[in-house]
């Protein structure tokens, strides 16, 4: 197979994904619907988790993946610019949320300087709903009007309290993109106060 990409337009793709993401940002639990890019990466990464991937890293940005594969590492960097680098330094990690991974409390959180340096996940999940099957998440904060709830079915409960753990000290913490098999998307910026019903294990 190849892993050069042809078919995803840097220019025009990125900015439909990218205003989608910001509007998810800014919104945290609002679910939009990303474009179906024309990608096709290797097993362990969905195309639509790899059309975020290059819309938000470049040659300056830094990335990690867990689980870690050699032919989605090179993937990633050949199609976004962006350089591998060990967990505790990368700028973003792409997730595969079914599984646990207790490595997540190493992700760099920034510092009381410079806050904005804290990690952002790519989270891959099987669904996103904001009532259906899953982690049920209660959603507090700036950007919420009151109260948001998401339901996600296939991300490990300890991924986010792991997350959890690592915001618990806000400006300091990580911000999660959360991307479904079909499209969906859905932002929780470490702003957010998340409650977990906990209903499902890993």
């Amino acid at each position: 197979m190849t892993l050069l990409e042809s078919g995803f337009n840097k220019v025009f793709d990125t900015q439909r994904i990218y205003r989608l993401t910001l509007d998810a940002m800014a919104r945290p639990g609002k679910i939009v619907v990303l474009p179906q890019p024309e990608l096709y990466p290797p097993e362990g990464i969905t195309p639509y988790t790899a059309g975020v991937a290059f819309t938000l890293l470049d040659s300056e940005t830094s990335f990690a993946l867990l689980p870690d594969s050699d032919l989605s590492r090179q993937y990633i960097c050949l199609n976004s610019g962006s350089r591998a680098e060990e967990l505790s330094r990368a700028q973003f990690v792409i997730l595969d949320g079914r599984d646990d991974f207790p490595a997540l409390t190493d992700l760099c959180r920034g510092d009381l300087l410079y806050p904005e340096r804290g990690a952002t996940l790519i989270v891959m999940v099987d669904t996103i709903s904001e009532q259906g099957e899953g982690l049920r998440l209660t959603l507090r904060g700036p950007g919420v009007d009151g109260v948001r709830t998401l339901a996600l079915k296939g991300l490990c409960p300890a991924n986010m309290h792991c997350v959890q753990e690592l915001n618990r000290e806000f400006p300091l913490g990580v911000d999660l993109i959360l991307t479904d098999q079909k499209g969906a998307l859905a932002a929780l910026p470490r702003s957010c106060a998340v409650e977990l019903n906990v209903e499902v294990d890993c």
